[in-house]
This record gives C-alpha cells, sequence and structure tokens, in this order.
C-alpha cells in the first residue's frame, strides 16, 4: 500500500509541536478537541447538505468529494490526500458528499470548538484560509477543463496534474499511483469508463506510458517523460 506523506500547509498546524511550531498550550488545545478516526473503504463519510457537525482532515490515505447530479449522475469533485480537509471548516453544512477510496484515516474536530480554536489562533486561521483558496482555484480550474477540453486532452491533463500532486508527497517520479478506479476517473472527468480504458490503451499502444497493477509507469526520461511531449502535440491541434 503505498501511502503520502503529511506535507500540506494544513497538516503542519496538526502535526508535531516541532513539526508546526505550536506551544505545549496550543497542543494540549488541539488534542482536546481532536480525535483519532478511519474509515473503511468505500465508506460515505458525509453526504451533501447533512449539518456539518465535525471536521474532518485526512491523516492517512484518500477520499473522493463528489456531487450527484439531477440525473443521478455521479460527478467526483476532487480528491482528497493526507493532509487535506474533507470539505471547509467553515461551512454550516457540508458542500459535498465524501467517500473514502481505500481505507482512510482521519482527524476529527467538533466543529464548533474548532472555530473557536482557529479564532483565537489568527496565524492558523489565515493558512487555512489560504489552503480554501488555493482549493477554490484548483475547483475552477477543472471546470474549465470539464468545458473546454477534448477526452484526450482532460486525461493527460489529469495523469500529469495528479503526478505532480502525489510527488510532492514523495511517489516516485515516473511511477503514477491511480489508487481511484477507473469508474472514478472517468467521473470526475465527465467522461464514460469506456472511453478512460480507450485512452490507457491509446496512450500505451503509443509507449507513452505503461499499465501496470500500481497505476501508470510514464515513459521516458524522468524529468520530463513523454506524456508531456504528448500534453504539447494535443495543444498545437487545438490551436492550429
Amino acid at each position: 500500500m503505498i501511502t503520502y506523506g503529511l506535507l500540506d500547509q494544513s497538516v503542519l498546524l496538526f502535526g508535531s509541536r516541532r513539526q508546526s511550531g505550536m506551544t505545549a498550550a496550543e497542543e494540549r488545545e488541539v488534542r482536546l478537541v481532536r480525535h483519532r478516526i478511519s474509515f473503511p473503504a468505500k465508506m460515505v463519510v458525509f453526504t451533501e447538505g447533512e449539518p456539518a457537525v465535525a471536521v474532518y482532515r485526512v491523516t492517512d490515505g484518500i477520499a473522493v468529494r463528489y456531487k450527484m447530479m439531477s440525473d443521478g449522475r455521479r460527478q467526483i469533485v476532487s480528491f482528497a490526500l493526507s493532509g487535506d480537509f474533507l470539505t471547509p471548516p467553515f461551512s454550516d453544512r457540508h458542500p459535498c458528499s465524501v467517500e473514502a477510496i481505500g481505507e482512510v484515516k482521519a482527524d476529527q474536530f467538533l466543529r464548533r470548538p474548532f472555530i473557536e480554536f482557529l479564532w483565537s489562533h489568527p496565524a492558523t486561521l489565515f493558512q487555512i484560509i489560504e489552503a480554501s483558496l488555493e482549493e477554490t482555484n484548483a475547483a475552477r480550474e477543472h471546470m474549465l477543463l470539464l468545458g473546454q477540453g477534448t477526452a484526450e486532452e482532460k486525461f493527460v491533463e489529469f495523469v500529469i496534474n495528479w503526478r505532480a500532486r502525489i510527488g510532492r508527497k514523495g511517489a516516485l517520479a515516473n511511477l503514477v499511483p491511480l489508487p481511484m478506479s477507473r469508474t472514478d476517473i472517468a467521473d470526475y472527468l465527465g467522461l464514460t469508463i469506456e472511453t478512460v480504458s480507450r485512452l490507457l490503451t491509446k496512450l500505451e499502444r503509443e509507449k507513452i506510458i505503461r499499465v501496470i497493477p500500481e497505476g501508470l509507469q510514464l515513459m521516458g526520461p524522468a524529468e520530463r517523460p513523454f506524456l508531456f511531449e504528448k500534453r504539447c502535440e494535443i495543444l498545437s491541434e487545438i490551436l492550429s
């Protein structure tokens, strides 16, 4: 099982006192509002619209955030890794549903005392707001891709962005773990699972990637795999 290191800003807030720079008193405050919890694979942690009684921060594993469309389809909004809050801590109700992909471990904070802790620690509050803004920007870029990109462009961008994201957490440069299913990828990119499978076959046939049990092996040099050249090729076709 591949695990991901705690590297996000939000992780440092509630890691060890040495990591976060908190005083002993502040660390005791965090322990009073924190509860360790785990969710088995495929468990729905909470559903969109439910009252946000608690706030969750992933410490190990990966969860998927999604919304249900009016026609019954599932649109995955994003994937939460170690260090990510499952939803913003400032919402009275959960803005999306969350499901564990594999086993997920998390810190659970009762929302009211957690918010009180943030108000009394402005530096921590600022970092969480900053992380929330980064997620908002990422969601905006994803929506633009869904609305304008071709199926192949969407998939290539997904792999490149996912590689960059987990690369910051210690993954091998050309090994891109894909713990999510092809259905999850399809629901994230607004494609069908058949299209995702065809794209995998096409890119493997072109020797851009190699499908392995752990995910994908990107072919070419570690500093710039062939997939990056493929993206340039796709963009050239779009602009021409």
